[in-house]
Protein backbone atom coordinates (compact mmCIF):
# COMPACT_ATOMS: atom_id res chain seq x y z
CA UNK A 1 0.00 0.00 0.00
CA UNK A 2 3.05 2.25 0.60
CA UNK A 3 3.99 1.82 -3.12
CA UNK A 4 -0.22 3.44 -4.23
CA UNK A 5 0.96 6.53 -1.98
CA UNK A 6 4.26 6.66 -4.13
CA UNK A 7 2.51 6.45 -7.57
CA UNK A 8 -0.23 9.05 -6.76
CA UNK A 9 2.47 11.95 -6.17
CA UNK A 10 0.79 13.06 -2.96
CA UNK A 11 2.88 15.48 -1.75
CA UNK A 12 4.51 14.64 1.73
CA UNK A 13 6.48 18.20 3.34
CA UNK A 14 8.38 17.59 6.22
CA UNK A 15 9.23 20.75 8.96
CA UNK A 16 10.85 19.76 12.06
CA UNK A 17 10.33 16.23 12.20
CA UNK A 18 6.40 16.81 11.42
CA UNK A 19 4.24 16.18 8.96
CA UNK A 20 2.09 19.22 7.50
CA UNK A 21 -0.86 18.03 6.49
CA UNK A 22 -2.81 18.46 3.12
CA UNK A 23 -6.43 18.52 2.11
CA UNK A 24 -7.43 15.80 0.01
CA UNK A 25 -10.52 15.82 -2.39
CA UNK A 26 -12.80 13.18 -2.23
CA UNK A 27 -12.51 13.02 -6.54
CA UNK A 28 -9.29 12.35 -5.76
CA UNK A 29 -9.11 9.82 -3.53
CA UNK A 30 -12.08 7.72 -4.99
CA UNK A 31 -10.07 7.91 -8.37
CA UNK A 32 -7.23 6.13 -6.25
CA UNK A 33 -9.49 3.88 -5.25
CA UNK A 34 -10.49 2.92 -8.38
CA UNK A 35 -7.08 2.22 -10.06
CA UNK A 36 -6.44 0.43 -6.73
CA UNK A 37 -8.87 -2.29 -7.04
CA UNK A 38 -7.71 -2.84 -10.64
CA UNK A 39 -4.35 -4.24 -9.51
CA UNK A 40 -7.01 -7.24 -7.76
CA UNK A 41 -7.24 -9.90 -9.97
CA UNK A 42 -10.61 -11.07 -9.07
CA UNK A 43 -12.23 -7.20 -9.09
CA UNK A 44 -10.43 -5.56 -12.17
CA UNK A 45 -13.03 -4.88 -14.55
CA UNK A 46 -11.18 -7.46 -17.27
CA UNK A 47 -11.76 -9.97 -14.81
CA UNK A 48 -15.13 -9.02 -13.71
CA UNK A 49 -16.66 -9.12 -17.74
CA UNK A 50 -14.87 -12.35 -17.84
CA UNK A 51 -16.60 -14.14 -15.25
CA UNK A 52 -19.97 -12.14 -16.04
CA UNK A 53 -19.80 -13.02 -19.60
CA UNK A 54 -19.09 -17.18 -18.67
CA UNK A 55 -22.47 -16.77 -16.04
CA UNK A 56 -24.54 -15.48 -18.75
CA UNK A 57 -23.25 -17.98 -21.18
CA UNK A 58 -23.94 -20.89 -19.26
CA UNK A 59 -27.58 -19.06 -18.56
CA UNK A 60 -28.23 -18.67 -22.17
CA UNK A 61 -27.13 -22.24 -23.12
CA UNK A 62 -28.75 -23.59 -20.48
CA UNK A 63 -31.70 -21.89 -21.27
CA UNK A 64 -31.75 -22.98 -24.86
CA UNK A 65 -30.71 -26.77 -24.28
CA UNK A 66 -32.57 -29.75 -25.16
CA UNK A 67 -31.27 -31.84 -22.62
CA UNK A 68 -30.99 -29.33 -19.47
CA UNK A 69 -29.35 -32.24 -16.91
CA UNK A 70 -26.70 -32.93 -19.10
CA UNK A 71 -25.77 -29.67 -19.71
CA UNK A 72 -26.03 -29.39 -15.53
CA UNK A 73 -23.58 -32.36 -15.37
CA UNK A 74 -21.15 -31.97 -18.09
CA UNK A 75 -20.35 -28.62 -17.00
CA UNK A 76 -21.27 -29.12 -12.73
CA UNK A 77 -23.16 -25.96 -13.17
CA UNK A 78 -23.96 -27.01 -9.19
CA UNK A 79 -20.38 -26.76 -7.51
CA UNK A 80 -19.80 -23.73 -10.42
CA UNK A 81 -22.57 -21.71 -8.86
CA UNK A 82 -21.23 -22.01 -5.51
CA UNK A 83 -17.83 -21.55 -5.93
CA UNK A 84 -18.56 -18.11 -7.20
CA UNK A 85 -21.68 -17.29 -4.79
CA UNK A 86 -18.75 -17.77 -2.69
CA UNK A 87 -16.12 -15.53 -4.12
CA UNK A 88 -18.80 -13.02 -4.55
CA UNK A 89 -19.92 -12.75 -0.94
CA UNK A 90 -16.21 -13.14 0.28
CA UNK A 91 -15.55 -9.69 -1.07
CA UNK A 92 -18.45 -8.56 -0.38
CA UNK A 93 -18.05 -9.46 3.10
CA UNK A 94 -14.42 -7.42 3.52
CA UNK A 95 -15.50 -4.57 1.36
CA UNK A 96 -16.04 -2.88 3.90
CA UNK A 97 -12.13 -3.46 5.50
CA UNK A 98 -10.79 -3.36 2.31
CA UNK A 99 -12.22 0.28 2.38
CA UNK A 100 -11.01 1.33 5.18
CA UNK A 101 -7.53 -0.19 4.90
CA UNK A 102 -7.14 1.96 1.76
CA UNK A 103 -7.80 5.19 3.60
CA UNK A 104 -5.77 4.57 6.29
CA UNK A 105 -2.81 4.25 3.84
CA UNK A 106 -3.80 6.45 1.29
CA UNK A 107 -4.75 9.18 3.44
CA UNK A 108 -2.54 8.99 6.33
CA UNK A 109 -2.01 12.06 8.04
CA UNK A 110 -3.90 14.22 5.73
CA UNK A 111 -7.26 15.72 5.91
CA UNK A 112 -10.05 14.03 4.13
CA UNK A 113 -12.57 16.58 3.26
CA UNK A 114 -15.73 14.11 3.70
CA UNK A 115 -14.89 10.66 4.82
CA UNK A 116 -18.51 9.68 4.85
CA UNK A 117 -18.92 10.49 1.64
CA UNK A 118 -15.71 8.95 0.52
CA UNK A 119 -16.54 5.68 1.67
CA UNK A 120 -20.35 6.14 0.56
CA UNK A 121 -18.58 6.19 -3.03
CA UNK A 122 -16.08 3.68 -2.84
CA UNK A 123 -18.41 1.14 -1.79
CA UNK A 124 -21.00 2.08 -4.63
CA UNK A 125 -17.33 1.35 -7.32
CA UNK A 126 -17.25 -2.24 -5.13
CA UNK A 127 -21.45 -2.59 -5.59
CA UNK A 128 -21.04 -1.54 -9.47
CA UNK A 129 -17.94 -4.15 -10.02
CA UNK A 130 -19.56 -7.25 -7.43
CA UNK A 131 -23.63 -6.41 -8.56
CA UNK A 132 -23.63 -6.86 -12.38
CA UNK A 133 -22.04 -10.46 -11.26
CA UNK A 134 -24.78 -11.26 -8.76
CA UNK A 135 -27.34 -10.31 -10.87
CA UNK A 136 -26.61 -12.97 -13.55
CA UNK A 137 -25.60 -15.55 -11.04
CA UNK A 138 -29.43 -14.96 -9.45
CA UNK A 139 -30.23 -15.20 -12.81
CA UNK A 140 -28.31 -18.37 -13.55
CA UNK A 141 -29.19 -20.06 -10.28
CA UNK A 142 -33.24 -19.57 -11.34
CA UNK A 143 -32.66 -20.81 -14.39
CA UNK A 144 -31.10 -24.07 -13.04
CA UNK A 145 -33.83 -24.64 -10.50
CA UNK A 146 -36.75 -24.18 -13.03
CA UNK A 147 -38.44 -27.63 -13.67
CA UNK A 148 -39.37 -28.92 -16.91
CA UNK A 149 -43.08 -28.69 -16.32
CA UNK A 150 -42.79 -24.97 -15.22
CA UNK A 151 -40.85 -23.90 -18.74
CA UNK A 152 -44.88 -23.12 -19.95
CA UNK A 153 -46.16 -21.87 -17.08
CA UNK A 154 -44.00 -19.38 -16.23
CA UNK A 155 -44.07 -18.09 -19.48
CA UNK A 156 -45.13 -14.17 -19.23
CA UNK A 157 -48.61 -12.93 -21.02
CA UNK A 158 -46.40 -11.26 -23.97
CA UNK A 159 -44.66 -14.87 -24.96
CA UNK A 160 -48.08 -16.43 -24.82
CA UNK A 161 -49.83 -14.09 -27.08
CA UNK A 162 -47.21 -14.50 -29.76
CA UNK A 163 -46.79 -18.28 -29.36
CA UNK A 164 -50.88 -18.61 -29.45
CA UNK A 165 -51.23 -16.18 -32.76
CA UNK A 166 -47.98 -18.00 -34.41
CA UNK A 167 -50.22 -21.38 -33.38
CA UNK A 168 -53.23 -19.79 -34.95
CA UNK A 169 -51.24 -18.78 -38.39
CA UNK A 170 -49.68 -22.27 -38.56
CA UNK A 171 -53.26 -24.35 -38.16
CA UNK A 172 -54.29 -22.08 -41.17
CA UNK A 173 -51.30 -22.64 -43.42
CA UNK A 174 -51.76 -26.22 -42.89
CA UNK A 175 -55.62 -25.86 -43.43
CA UNK A 176 -54.71 -24.44 -46.90
CA UNK A 177 -52.13 -26.77 -47.74
CA UNK A 178 -54.90 -29.60 -47.07
CA UNK A 179 -57.25 -27.88 -49.34
CA UNK A 180 -55.00 -27.56 -52.84
CA UNK A 181 -53.59 -30.72 -52.42
CA UNK A 182 -57.19 -32.04 -52.42
CA UNK A 183 -57.87 -30.11 -55.58
CA UNK A 184 -54.45 -30.37 -57.33
CA UNK A 185 -54.09 -32.66 -60.64
CA UNK A 186 -50.88 -34.45 -62.01
CA UNK A 187 -49.17 -32.01 -64.30
CA UNK A 188 -49.27 -32.91 -67.58
CA UNK A 189 -45.51 -31.55 -68.31
CA UNK A 190 -42.73 -32.03 -65.89
CA UNK A 191 -41.39 -29.08 -63.95
CA UNK A 192 -38.18 -27.59 -63.46
CA UNK A 193 -37.23 -29.73 -61.17
CA UNK A 194 -38.67 -32.45 -61.73
CA UNK A 195 -35.39 -34.91 -63.33
CA UNK A 196 -36.54 -38.59 -64.40
CA UNK A 197 -34.79 -41.39 -62.04
CA UNK A 198 -31.79 -42.48 -63.94
CA UNK A 199 -31.04 -38.82 -65.85
CA UNK A 200 -28.37 -36.49 -65.14
CA UNK A 201 -28.85 -32.85 -64.32
CA UNK A 202 -28.36 -30.14 -66.36
CA UNK A 203 -25.21 -29.00 -67.22
CA UNK A 204 -23.71 -26.52 -65.64
CA UNK A 205 -25.66 -27.60 -62.35
CA UNK A 206 -23.70 -26.97 -59.20
CA UNK A 207 -24.64 -28.08 -55.72
CA UNK A 208 -21.99 -26.48 -54.05
CA UNK A 209 -23.12 -22.63 -54.53
CA UNK A 210 -27.06 -23.13 -53.55
CA UNK A 211 -28.37 -22.75 -57.31
CA UNK A 212 -28.62 -24.41 -60.73
CA UNK A 213 -28.27 -22.94 -64.39
CA UNK A 214 -32.21 -23.58 -64.82
CA UNK A 215 -33.04 -21.92 -61.84
CA UNK A 216 -33.69 -25.38 -60.20
CA UNK A 217 -33.53 -25.45 -56.28
CA UNK A 218 -30.65 -26.93 -54.46
CA UNK A 219 -31.19 -27.99 -50.85
CA UNK A 220 -27.45 -28.12 -48.96
CA UNK A 221 -26.68 -29.26 -46.01
CA UNK A 222 -25.57 -27.12 -43.29
CA UNK A 223 -21.93 -27.43 -42.68
CA UNK A 224 -20.50 -28.12 -39.56
CA UNK A 225 -17.21 -26.26 -38.13
CA UNK A 226 -14.80 -28.96 -38.54
CA UNK A 227 -12.06 -29.33 -36.06
CA UNK A 228 -8.61 -30.26 -36.55
CA UNK A 229 -6.81 -33.65 -37.14
CA UNK A 230 -7.11 -35.41 -33.44
CA UNK A 231 -3.99 -37.13 -33.55
CA UNK A 232 -0.78 -37.93 -31.95
CA UNK A 233 1.26 -38.41 -34.68
CA UNK A 234 4.53 -37.22 -34.84
CA UNK A 235 4.33 -38.59 -30.46
CA UNK A 236 4.26 -42.15 -29.53
CA UNK A 237 7.72 -43.14 -30.95
CA UNK A 238 9.40 -39.88 -30.66
CA UNK A 239 12.64 -40.18 -28.29
CA UNK A 240 11.88 -36.34 -27.70
CA UNK A 241 8.83 -37.92 -25.75
CA UNK A 242 8.94 -39.45 -22.10
CA UNK A 243 6.56 -42.22 -22.08
CA UNK A 244 4.72 -42.37 -18.47
CA UNK A 245 2.13 -45.19 -18.19
CA UNK A 246 -0.91 -44.21 -15.65
CA UNK A 247 -1.38 -47.55 -14.29
CA UNK A 248 2.00 -47.75 -12.74
CA UNK A 249 1.52 -44.42 -10.31
CA UNK A 250 -2.40 -44.22 -10.12
CA UNK A 251 -5.60 -46.55 -9.72
CA UNK A 252 -8.05 -46.94 -12.27
CA UNK A 253 -7.43 -43.68 -14.32
CA UNK A 254 -9.32 -42.54 -17.19
CA UNK A 255 -5.70 -41.28 -19.03
CA UNK A 256 -3.94 -44.84 -19.96
CA UNK A 257 -0.72 -42.96 -21.14
CA UNK A 258 1.24 -39.46 -20.89
CA UNK A 259 3.78 -38.34 -23.27
CA UNK A 260 5.90 -35.63 -22.50
CA UNK A 261 8.44 -33.55 -24.44
CA UNK A 262 11.43 -32.80 -23.22
CA UNK A 263 11.94 -29.51 -23.55
CA UNK A 264 8.02 -29.19 -21.98
CA UNK A 265 10.27 -30.51 -19.00
CA UNK A 266 13.15 -28.46 -18.85
CA UNK A 267 10.83 -25.21 -19.18
CA UNK A 268 9.12 -27.05 -16.03
CA UNK A 269 12.16 -27.60 -14.25
CA UNK A 270 13.71 -23.68 -14.93
CA UNK A 271 10.15 -22.61 -12.96
CA UNK A 272 11.17 -24.06 -9.80
CA UNK A 273 14.81 -24.65 -10.17
CA UNK A 274 15.45 -21.66 -7.52
CA UNK A 275 13.03 -22.34 -5.00
CA UNK A 276 15.63 -24.73 -2.96
CA UNK A 277 18.50 -22.03 -2.93
CA UNK A 278 15.83 -20.03 -2.14
CA UNK A 279 13.34 -21.34 0.46
CA UNK A 280 12.11 -18.88 2.48
CA UNK A 281 10.87 -17.30 -0.96
CA UNK A 282 9.53 -20.26 -2.22
CA UNK A 283 5.92 -19.27 -3.24
CA UNK A 284 3.08 -21.35 -5.24
CA UNK A 285 3.52 -20.72 -8.91
CA UNK A 286 2.22 -22.81 -11.69
CA UNK A 287 1.60 -22.81 -15.54
CA UNK A 288 -0.81 -24.07 -17.96
CA UNK A 289 0.79 -27.40 -20.47
CA UNK A 290 -0.56 -27.21 -24.50
CA UNK A 291 -0.73 -30.38 -25.92
CA UNK A 292 -2.70 -33.18 -27.90
CA UNK A 293 -4.86 -36.78 -26.76
CA UNK A 294 -6.73 -39.60 -28.42
CA UNK A 295 -10.12 -41.40 -26.88
CA UNK A 296 -9.99 -45.26 -27.18
CA UNK A 297 -13.24 -45.04 -27.19
CA UNK A 298 -13.65 -49.41 -27.05
CA UNK A 299 -11.80 -48.70 -23.28
CA UNK A 300 -12.82 -45.39 -22.69
CA UNK A 301 -9.11 -44.84 -21.93
CA UNK A 302 -7.21 -41.60 -23.33
CA UNK A 303 -3.45 -40.93 -24.76
CA UNK A 304 -2.07 -37.62 -24.11
CA UNK A 305 0.95 -35.24 -24.42
CA UNK A 306 2.35 -32.43 -22.87
CA UNK A 307 4.32 -30.22 -25.39
CA UNK A 308 4.43 -26.33 -24.80
CA UNK A 309 4.44 -24.24 -21.57
CA UNK A 310 2.14 -21.11 -21.01
CA UNK A 311 3.25 -18.69 -18.16
CA UNK A 312 0.60 -17.02 -15.84
CA UNK A 313 0.43 -13.25 -16.99
CA UNK A 314 1.40 -10.48 -14.73
CA UNK A 315 -2.11 -9.96 -12.92
CA UNK A 316 -1.38 -13.52 -11.41
CA UNK A 317 -0.82 -13.52 -7.85
CA UNK A 318 1.37 -16.41 -6.14
CA UNK A 319 2.30 -16.40 -2.48
CA UNK A 320 3.13 -18.59 -0.08
CA UNK A 321 0.19 -20.09 0.47
CA UNK A 322 -1.96 -18.75 -2.61
CA UNK A 323 -2.79 -19.83 -6.08
CA UNK A 324 -4.01 -17.48 -8.54
CA UNK A 325 -3.37 -17.67 -12.31
CA UNK A 326 -5.34 -14.47 -13.44
CA UNK A 327 -7.19 -13.60 -15.93
CA UNK A 328 -4.63 -12.98 -18.73
CA UNK A 329 -3.76 -16.59 -19.08
CA UNK A 330 -6.95 -17.74 -20.53
CA UNK A 331 -6.34 -15.09 -23.55
CA UNK A 332 -2.22 -16.50 -23.57
CA UNK A 333 -3.76 -19.83 -23.86
CA UNK A 334 -6.35 -18.80 -26.65
CA UNK A 335 -3.50 -17.24 -28.69
CA UNK A 336 -0.57 -20.72 -28.41
CA UNK A 337 -3.51 -22.91 -29.31
CA UNK A 338 -4.75 -21.04 -32.46
CA UNK A 339 -0.84 -20.70 -33.41
CA UNK A 340 -0.25 -24.27 -32.78
CA UNK A 341 -3.74 -25.51 -34.61
CA UNK A 342 -2.88 -23.53 -37.49
CA UNK A 343 1.07 -24.41 -38.19
CA UNK A 344 0.07 -27.88 -37.49
CA UNK A 345 -3.19 -28.39 -38.48
CA UNK A 346 -3.57 -30.67 -35.26
CA UNK A 347 -5.71 -30.23 -32.74
CA UNK A 348 -3.91 -28.88 -29.57
CA UNK A 349 -6.06 -28.29 -26.25
CA UNK A 350 -5.30 -27.84 -22.69
CA UNK A 351 -4.01 -31.06 -21.21
CA UNK A 352 -2.36 -30.19 -18.33
CA UNK A 353 -1.63 -27.80 -15.72
CA UNK A 354 0.54 -27.51 -13.03
CA UNK A 355 1.41 -25.95 -9.44
CA UNK A 356 3.78 -26.24 -6.55
CA UNK A 357 3.59 -26.93 -2.94
CA UNK A 358 6.91 -25.86 -1.39
CA UNK A 359 7.13 -27.59 1.60
CA UNK A 360 3.66 -29.06 1.95
CA UNK A 361 4.11 -32.12 0.03
CA UNK A 362 2.33 -33.90 -2.47
CA UNK A 363 -1.82 -33.88 -2.85
CA UNK A 364 -4.57 -32.54 -4.54
CA UNK A 365 -7.05 -29.56 -2.19
CA UNK A 366 -10.54 -28.62 -2.68
CA UNK A 367 -9.01 -25.50 -4.31
CA UNK A 368 -6.98 -27.48 -6.53
CA UNK A 369 -10.00 -29.63 -7.44
CA UNK A 370 -12.22 -26.60 -8.57
CA UNK A 371 -9.71 -25.66 -10.75
CA UNK A 372 -9.14 -28.79 -12.23
CA UNK A 373 -13.09 -28.65 -12.90
CA UNK A 374 -12.96 -25.22 -13.99
CA UNK A 375 -10.33 -26.34 -16.39
CA UNK A 376 -12.03 -29.15 -18.09
CA UNK A 377 -12.60 -29.92 -21.68
CA UNK A 378 -16.70 -29.58 -22.29
CA UNK A 379 -16.86 -32.65 -24.10
CA UNK A 380 -14.33 -34.89 -23.07
CA UNK A 381 -13.37 -33.66 -19.39
CA UNK A 382 -11.38 -36.84 -18.53
CA UNK A 383 -8.02 -36.55 -20.18
CA UNK A 384 -6.93 -33.30 -17.76
CA UNK A 385 -4.21 -33.93 -15.97
CA UNK A 386 -2.80 -32.22 -13.07
CA UNK A 387 0.62 -31.73 -11.67
CA UNK A 388 1.84 -30.94 -8.04
CA UNK A 389 4.94 -30.46 -7.32
CA UNK A 390 6.84 -29.95 -3.84
CA UNK A 391 10.00 -27.58 -4.65
CA UNK A 392 11.74 -28.10 -1.13
CA UNK A 393 11.57 -31.86 -1.40
CA UNK A 394 14.79 -33.69 -2.39
CA UNK A 395 14.94 -34.03 -5.93
CA UNK A 396 11.71 -32.03 -6.28
CA UNK A 397 9.42 -34.63 -5.74
CA UNK A 398 5.90 -34.77 -7.87
CA UNK A 399 2.76 -36.16 -7.78
CA UNK A 400 0.33 -36.85 -10.82
CA UNK A 401 -3.34 -36.39 -10.64
CA UNK A 402 -6.24 -37.24 -13.13
CA UNK A 403 -9.46 -37.71 -13.32
CA UNK A 404 -11.55 -41.38 -13.06
CA UNK A 405 -13.96 -42.59 -15.40
CA UNK A 406 -16.51 -41.50 -12.90
CA UNK A 407 -14.79 -37.83 -13.71
CA UNK A 408 -13.81 -38.02 -9.62
CA UNK A 409 -10.28 -36.93 -9.21
CA UNK A 410 -7.74 -39.23 -7.70
CA UNK A 411 -6.64 -38.39 -4.48
CA UNK A 412 -2.92 -38.54 -2.73
CA UNK A 413 -4.12 -41.81 -1.59
CA UNK A 414 -4.55 -43.13 -5.02
CA UNK A 415 -0.78 -42.51 -5.45
CA UNK A 416 1.49 -45.79 -5.98
CA UNK A 417 4.83 -43.59 -6.59
CA UNK A 418 5.91 -40.39 -6.81
CA UNK A 419 8.30 -38.64 -9.37
CA UNK A 420 11.49 -36.62 -9.41
CA UNK A 421 11.48 -33.23 -11.45
CA UNK A 422 15.08 -33.63 -11.29
CA UNK A 423 15.39 -37.29 -12.45
CA UNK A 424 12.68 -36.05 -15.08
CA UNK A 425 15.32 -33.24 -16.00
CA UNK A 426 18.06 -35.49 -16.34
CA UNK A 427 16.28 -37.40 -18.94
CA UNK A 428 15.49 -33.84 -20.66
CA UNK A 429 19.04 -32.82 -20.98
CA UNK A 430 19.86 -36.70 -22.35
CA UNK A 431 16.95 -36.27 -24.93
CA UNK A 432 17.82 -32.75 -26.05
CA UNK A 433 21.99 -33.59 -26.13
CA UNK A 434 20.70 -36.41 -28.59
CA UNK A 435 21.02 -39.36 -25.90
CA UNK A 436 18.32 -41.66 -25.83
CA UNK A 437 17.45 -42.86 -22.20
CA UNK A 438 18.97 -46.60 -23.03
CA UNK A 439 21.62 -45.88 -24.50
CA UNK A 440 22.86 -43.30 -21.87
CA UNK A 441 22.03 -45.89 -18.80
CA UNK A 442 23.46 -48.60 -20.98
CA UNK A 443 26.61 -45.85 -20.96
CA UNK A 444 26.95 -45.21 -17.21
CA UNK A 445 26.58 -48.50 -16.64
CA UNK A 446 29.33 -49.27 -18.38
CA UNK A 447 31.39 -46.28 -17.63
CA UNK A 448 35.24 -46.25 -17.53
CA UNK A 449 35.77 -46.73 -13.71
CA UNK A 450 39.70 -45.98 -14.40
CA UNK A 451 38.55 -42.24 -14.84
CA UNK A 452 36.93 -41.51 -11.29
CA UNK A 453 38.47 -42.24 -7.75
CA UNK A 454 35.91 -44.37 -5.50
CA UNK A 455 35.36 -42.00 -2.43
CA UNK A 456 33.54 -44.78 -0.62
CA UNK A 457 35.91 -47.52 -1.56
CA UNK A 458 36.95 -47.87 2.20
CA UNK A 459 33.66 -47.63 4.03
CA UNK A 460 32.41 -51.00 5.36
CA UNK A 461 28.59 -50.11 4.44
CA UNK A 462 26.91 -48.71 1.97
CA UNK A 463 23.41 -47.36 1.71
CA UNK A 464 21.67 -48.16 -1.41
CA UNK A 465 20.33 -44.52 -1.94
CA UNK A 466 24.24 -43.04 -2.50
CA UNK A 467 25.80 -46.73 -2.79
CA UNK A 468 29.35 -45.26 -4.33
CA UNK A 469 30.21 -41.67 -4.78
CA UNK A 470 32.79 -41.76 -8.31
CA UNK A 471 35.03 -38.52 -8.22
CA UNK A 472 36.17 -37.44 -11.71
CA UNK A 473 39.68 -36.40 -12.40
CA UNK A 474 38.38 -32.78 -12.73
CA UNK A 475 36.52 -33.30 -9.56
CA UNK A 476 39.91 -33.96 -7.92
CA UNK A 477 41.63 -30.83 -9.58
CA UNK A 478 38.53 -28.76 -8.75
CA UNK A 479 38.80 -29.26 -5.00
CA UNK A 480 42.71 -28.57 -4.83
CA UNK A 481 41.72 -25.14 -6.68
CA UNK A 482 39.16 -24.33 -4.12
CA UNK A 483 41.48 -24.87 -1.37
CA UNK A 484 44.12 -22.29 -1.86
CA UNK A 485 41.74 -19.63 -0.50
CA UNK A 486 39.61 -21.13 1.46
CA UNK A 487 38.84 -20.77 5.58
CA UNK A 488 35.97 -22.87 7.24
CA UNK A 489 32.80 -23.09 5.14
CA UNK A 490 31.42 -23.82 1.98
CA UNK A 491 33.43 -24.31 -0.51
CA UNK A 492 31.36 -25.40 -3.28
CA UNK A 493 28.92 -27.52 -4.81
CA UNK A 494 29.88 -30.51 -6.36
CA UNK A 495 27.70 -31.56 -9.88
CA UNK A 496 27.10 -34.61 -11.72
CA UNK A 497 24.70 -37.46 -12.45
CA UNK A 498 23.17 -40.21 -11.09
CA UNK A 499 22.43 -43.85 -12.22
CA UNK A 500 21.00 -47.07 -10.90
CA UNK A 501 23.00 -50.27 -10.71
CA UNK A 502 19.85 -53.08 -9.50
CA UNK A 503 18.83 -51.54 -6.15
CA UNK A 504 21.95 -49.38 -5.83
CA UNK A 505 22.24 -45.36 -6.86
CA UNK A 506 26.18 -44.40 -8.27
CA UNK A 507 27.12 -41.23 -7.72
CA UNK A 508 29.41 -39.70 -10.82
CA UNK A 509 30.80 -36.39 -9.46
CA UNK A 510 32.03 -34.32 -12.38
CA UNK A 511 32.54 -30.64 -11.35
CA UNK A 512 32.67 -28.15 -8.57
CA UNK A 513 31.26 -24.99 -9.17
CA UNK A 514 30.69 -21.71 -6.88
CA UNK A 515 26.84 -21.68 -8.16
CA UNK A 516 23.91 -23.65 -9.91
CA UNK A 517 23.89 -21.42 -12.27
CA UNK A 518 26.85 -22.22 -13.04
CA UNK A 519 26.23 -26.19 -13.95
CA UNK A 520 25.97 -28.57 -16.67
CA UNK A 521 25.21 -30.89 -14.67
CA UNK A 522 22.61 -31.58 -11.57
CA UNK A 523 23.36 -31.06 -7.83
CA UNK A 524 24.78 -33.66 -6.09
CA UNK A 525 26.81 -32.57 -3.36
CA UNK A 526 28.77 -30.35 -1.35
CA UNK A 527 32.45 -29.47 -0.49
CA UNK A 528 33.06 -27.80 2.50
CA UNK A 529 36.34 -27.19 4.70
CA UNK A 530 35.88 -27.49 8.46
CA UNK A 531 38.91 -27.91 11.74
CA UNK A 532 37.01 -30.78 13.11
CA UNK A 533 34.80 -33.43 10.96
CA UNK A 534 32.00 -33.28 13.38
CA UNK A 535 28.04 -33.80 12.42
CA UNK A 536 26.99 -30.75 14.42
CA UNK A 537 29.10 -28.30 12.38
CA UNK A 538 28.63 -29.62 9.38
CA UNK A 539 24.98 -29.52 9.71
CA UNK A 540 25.69 -25.97 10.18
CA UNK A 541 27.01 -25.04 6.72
CA UNK A 542 24.47 -27.49 4.96
CA UNK A 543 21.25 -27.54 6.60
CA UNK A 544 19.39 -25.18 3.81
CA UNK A 545 20.27 -27.39 1.26
CA UNK A 546 20.39 -31.74 3.06
CA UNK A 547 16.99 -32.29 1.09
CA UNK A 548 18.70 -31.61 -2.16
CA UNK A 549 21.89 -33.28 -1.58
CA UNK A 550 23.29 -37.02 -2.33
CA UNK A 551 26.06 -36.35 -0.14
CA UNK A 552 28.62 -34.18 1.46
CA UNK A 553 32.26 -33.94 1.28
CA UNK A 554 34.26 -32.52 4.03
CA UNK A 555 38.48 -31.69 4.20
CA UNK A 556 39.76 -30.73 7.20
CA UNK A 557 42.80 -29.27 7.06
CA UNK A 558 44.82 -30.23 10.15
CA UNK A 559 45.50 -33.92 8.81
CA UNK A 560 44.52 -33.40 5.11
CA UNK A 561 41.81 -36.01 4.96
CA UNK A 562 39.08 -35.81 2.72
CA UNK A 563 35.70 -37.25 4.58
CA UNK A 564 33.06 -38.83 2.24
CA UNK A 565 29.38 -38.51 4.14
CA UNK A 566 26.09 -39.71 2.40
CA UNK A 567 22.56 -37.95 2.96
CA UNK A 568 20.05 -40.32 4.09
CA UNK A 569 16.50 -39.84 4.46
CA UNK A 570 17.51 -36.09 3.76
CA UNK A 571 19.72 -36.16 7.15
CA UNK A 572 23.91 -36.66 7.21
CA UNK A 573 24.58 -40.59 8.22
CA UNK A 574 25.96 -40.58 11.55
CA UNK A 575 27.26 -43.93 11.13
CA UNK A 576 30.92 -44.17 10.45
CA UNK A 577 30.77 -47.14 8.87
CA UNK A 578 29.12 -45.68 5.85
CA UNK A 579 32.21 -43.15 5.67
CA UNK A 580 34.82 -43.08 2.86
CA UNK A 581 38.03 -41.42 3.99
CA UNK A 582 41.13 -40.74 2.03
CA UNK A 583 44.49 -38.35 2.09
CA UNK A 584 43.68 -35.27 -0.31
CA UNK A 585 47.63 -36.03 -1.32
CA UNK A 586 46.55 -39.58 -2.34
CA UNK A 587 44.19 -37.88 -4.60
CA UNK A 588 46.78 -35.48 -6.12
CA UNK A 589 48.97 -38.65 -6.63
CA UNK A 590 46.14 -40.72 -8.36
CA UNK A 591 45.51 -37.81 -10.87
CA UNK A 592 49.06 -37.34 -11.94
CA UNK A 593 49.67 -41.32 -12.42
CA UNK A 594 45.66 -41.74 -14.24
CA UNK A 595 47.25 -38.81 -17.04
Amino acid sequence: MVSILFLQGIPVQAAKGRVKSIPLETEKVVNAFVEYIETIPYLNAESINSIKKEIDTHASCLKNSTDREAYITMHDLRFFIANQRDSLERYKGKASLMIEDFLDQYVAQQVLENRTECIDRMQAVLNDRIGPCETSLNLLERELNVKPEQKLLGLDNQTLLIIGIAAGLLLLILLVVALSRSNKKKPAVPSQNYRKPGSRPAAGNNSGNGSSADGGIIVRRKTATILKKQSLEGVIENPDYMKVDVEDFCYESAVRRIYIKNTCIEELYNMYKNDQNQPDHAREYGCMVLGRWVHDAENNEYYVSLEQVVLPGDDAQFEEYELNFGGKIKLKVLEELRKLRRETNLQYDLTCWVHSHPGLGIFFSNSDSSVQMQLKHPTHPNFLTAIVVDTLTAGRQLGIFTFHRDTTINTKNDLKKLFSLDEWHQWALQSLSGKGTADASAEKADYDSSRYFSALANASKHDDGCAAIELSKDMVVDICMALTNQVDGIAGLIHGETFAKGQKTICLAEQLTDSEQQATHPLLGCFLVAQHCSIPSIRKYVADRLDQLKFVLVYTPDDGLLTSIPVVGGELCTDLKYYGEQKLEDLKQWTKRSR
